[in-house]
């Protein structure tokens, strides 16, 4: 089967809310030499649609070494820092993003207003807690 027929079956597997079903279907193509950027997007979304912070996390650092230039990897995992209040996490990410040349508009829209946030958030964080990290 091609990377599409493999998410074609996750996404069956998905709409029916077999969650894992979806993850060890895209995980098998990945075991058999499957694997692409949008298979590695697709299980990081499934992991994280169930709290699998730590497996969203993995899969999207898989996404960024199987493709270095697509930035959506990198837009997913700043988001889910921001929301996490991660802030110092974000800031490095994000601007990692922005460094990739590769960003539509839109992309280069999102991360400079997340960062934005992010850098306001930062320095109140910084000012309430002098001498300590938000960097877990």
């Amino acid at each position: 089967m091609s990377s599409s027929e493999w998410l074609a079956v996750a996404a069956g597997h998905k709409q029916r809310g077999e969650i894992g079903k979806a993850i060890d279907v895209l995980e098998q193509a990945v075991a058999i030499g499957e694997q692409s950027v949008e298979i590695c997007k697709e299980i990081a979304r499934l992991c994280l649609s169930v709290d699998e912070v730590r497996a969203f996390q993995n899969w999207c650092h898989e996404a960024m070494r199987v493709a270095p230039a697509d930035p959506e990897p990198h837009l997913m995992i700043a988001r889910v820092l921001v929301a996490d209040e991660r802030w110092g996490e974000a800031m490095e990410a994000l601007d990692q993003t922005l460094r990739l040349t590769a960003l539509e508009a839109w992309q280069r829209r999102e991360a400079e207003q997340l960062l934005a946030k992010v850098r306001d958030h930062y320095r109140a964080w910084k000012m309430l807690h002098p001498g300590t990290s938000n960097l877990y």
